[in-house]
């Protein structure tokens, strides 16, 4: 199965943005899954339902920080996985004009009045598996994992 459609599967599965964009890179990388959906559980709706970087984009940015990310010091590593994670920034904004949960959905999922028209829009289920999709489609480019 594609990255992609794993991660939108995850997303079927009740697993929010940021645990079901970073899933699939887990299982691909060796990486405990447990704990990788536990890391990323309070990242799901812009940080904390908060409305702020969404979390497809926080997931991704953790698959990266997975496949590149250092465990000391190397000065040139450290700037390879930030190059990487700006890639995928520029990548990502480019395709969906924004990074934020009201960016991209057009309304402000921290605001309990906005929160309901999101809902009774359906864009929870209609747009953000596209955003799931997508950036783990993206971070596998960049990554060179299918």
């Amino acid at each position: 199965m594609k990255l992609e459609d794993e991660a939108k599967a995850f997303f079927n599965q009740h697993y929010n943005c940021a645990q079901s964009t970073v899933a699939p890179f887990a299982k691909v990388l060796g990486v405990d899954l447990d704990l990788i959906l536990k890391i990323a559980t309070p990242f799901g709706g812009g940080m904390g339902h908060a409305g702020q970087i969404c979390g497809a984009v926080s997931g991704a940015l953790m698959a990266i920080g997975l496949a590149k990310g250092i465990t000391f010091y190397e000065k040139d590593k450290k700037s390879a996985c930030y190059d990487l994670a700006q890639d995928f920034l520029d990548r990502f904004r480019n395709l969906h004009g924004d990074l934020t949960c009201p960016g991209l959905l057009g309304l402000d999922i921290g605001d309990p009045e906005e929160l309901a028209k999101v809902q009774a829009l359906d864009l929870f289920h209609t747009l953000c598996p596209r955003l799931v999709g997508d950036a783990a489609r993206i971070t596998g480019e960049l990554l060179g994992i299918d």
